[in-house]
């Protein structure tokens, strides 16, 4: 059965490049799906599509991913914090900070936010939260506030015991915290996507682009640029900020937060920022990335379009997308682009590998590369420490960043990225640093 006319149409509504989760897998889960629904044949199930929205929103439960978690990827939320209480507190008193959720999913990402704010001891009127998703089944678990162990990973877990009650195996959002959240059906790709909206201060929009084409992702940025204020932030997911970079955003000057505003308003941020050291504001947490491992109660349909099914563990199945043989040989390929001097084409593979849960020093060092030879110094020095991070001992990757602080007019820092790199050098050659 040759379900190209459905892929076609799920990349036309919701966006979805079938390359981003895979094709083969991905088109057997569709054919299960058609022959489970009682179509007749293809051109059937199509014309179902058309006369029933309840049978779109079906085959979108199909295809959509219910990866997260609370505080996933903490470093935004660490940022969000030191964003609002250093530059919302100048503005005008009372006035409102709007936040927009998109994807939502079931939930954990909006009220994270909200617990954020909460922990800020910010009145409830002075902030609003609007967070939309395109399943009604995540957004259903969502307004329920009900969430198993799964949802809470890492080692701070602080905010388990101080906002949730527990019963039994399960965890029970506190009613305030879920009045703080306002749950909406949305489609970031209709026309009248949130339609008559203020625009938001701050919009989180992470781990969505991945799953789009260059096209439909231009269509995304256009309609969250759209919805953001003139001096409003964009959060995206740690492999969609090239594309931002791409887009007229600017990179704020908070590390590892992939955080952008309108160039104005950036250079209006960064510029305040650079006058304190910037560092010391964010505590340098180890990032939390995004793992394909996904539960099966929420993705129950999904289970053989993400790649192959591994044992249970904990009442949990793993689900593995990622070909570590596959990824070896594109990491390959995108270093002899790099040699090449072939840089978006590097940017395209390893943004695909990282949104495949791929994490390597080598692979943030040729991002990095890649980024800083298209333009934008400041989003490759973010992947360029993500490098040094994974490998200390890194010297490519040394050099390089103390070449871009030297280019921008920070020699010291330069000095000592370089300073660190000789040493490397040295102890690589039997000597003592």
């Amino acid at each position: 059965m040759n379900v190209s006319s459905v892929l076609e149409l799920l990349r036309h509504k919701m966006g979805l490049n079938p390359e981003s989760i895979g094709t083969a897998p991905l088109e057997k889960a569709v054919q299960e799906h058609i022959k489970r629904s009682g179509a007749v044949d293809i051109d059937d199930y199509i014309k179902r599509l058309s006369d029933s929205p309840e049978e779109l929103k079906s085959l979108f439960e199909l295809v959509i991913i219910a990866e997260t978690s609370f505080f996933r990827d903490k470093v935004p939320f660490i940022t969000l914090q030191k964003y609002l209480e250093r530059f919302t507190s100048k503005k005008k008193s009372g006035r409102q900070v709007r936040i927009l959720s998109v994807p939502c999913s079931t939930g954990e990402e909006p009220y994270s936010i909200a617990m954020t704010l909460f922990e800020m001891k910010l009145p409830e009127d002075r902030f609003f939260i609007y967070a939309v998703d395109i399943s009604e089944r995540a957004l259903q678990c969502a307004r329920n506030g009900i969430y198993s162990p799964y949802s809470f990973r890492g080692d701070d877990l602080h905010f388990k015991n101080k906002y949730f009650s527990k019963h039994d195996d399960l965890y029970i959002l506190k009613k305030e915290v879920r009045d703080a959240v306002h749950f909406e059906f949305a489609n970031i790709l209709d026309d009248d996507f949130l339609k008559g909206h203020r625009p938001y201060d701050i919009i989180f929009c992470r781990n969505l682009l991945i799953y789009f084409d260059d096209s439909t992702k231009n269509m995304a940025i256009k309609s969250l640029s759209k919805h953001l204020s003139e001096d409003g932030v964009l959060f995206v997911g740690h492999a969609e900020a090239a594309k931002m970079s791409q887009s007229g955003f600017v990179s704020l000057d908070y590390p590892m937060a992939f955080a952008f505003a309108r160039e104005e308003y950036a250079k209006k941020i960064n510029d305040s920022l650079n006058q304190d050291n910037i560092d010391t504001m964010i505590p340098p947490l180890p990032v939390q990335l995004p793992t394909q491992s996904i539960q099966v109660k929420k993705v129950n349909d999904v289970r053989k379009a993400t790649g192959s099914i591994i044992k249970p563990k904990n009442n949990y199945e793993t689900v593995e997308a990622v070909n570590l043989c596959q990824d070896e040989k594109e990491l390959t390929r995108a270093k002899n682009l790099a040699e090449e001097g072939n840089f978006s084409e590097v940017v395209s593979i390893c943004e695909l590998l990282i949104s495949r849960g791929a994490e390597s020093a080598q692979l943030y060092y040729l991002l990095g590369q890649a980024i800083d030879s298209i333009g934008d110094s400041l989003m490759a020095e973010e992947y360029l420490k993500k490098a040094i991070y994974l490998n200390p001992d890194f010297y490519e990757a040394l050099v390089h960043l103390s070449r871009i602080f030297e280019r921008t007019g920070n020699p010291e820092k330069g000095a000592g990225f370089r300073a660190r790199a000789e040493r490397v050098k040295l102890r690589s050659r039997g000597g003592s640093a």
